[in-house]
């Protein structure tokens, strides 16, 4: 039998891949985090961060190389900036 929490984990790759293959920049401004990526990949390093279920991420708008998410609250958003430099830079 497929284990769940396996089938989640090899997502939870992919997901990260993306976000590493697109990354380039990050900034907050105040509860919004501003993400630029790779031209193109904006769309699906959004899919990413809602799949991975960040916590305080309430959800992102993306453009071709640009992605707003919003986040519940200021602290929230500099905790959720850390979590993904982590996945990014580990």
């Amino acid at each position: 039998a497929i284990h769940n929490n396996h089938i989640e984990e090899k997502y939870s790759e992919k997901y990260i891949r993306i976000l590493k293959d697109s990354y380039l920049t990050m900034d907050a401004a105040q509860n919004i985090l501003v993400i630029k990526t790779v031209a193109g990949m904006a769309m699906a390093a959004a899919a990413a961060i809602d799949a991975l279920g960040i916590p305080g991420c309430v959800g992102s708008i993306a453009g071709d190389d640009t992605i707003m998410v919003a986040v519940k609250s200021t602290d929230e958003a500099h905790k959720a900036m850390q979590i993904i430099k982590e996945m990014i830079f580990n």
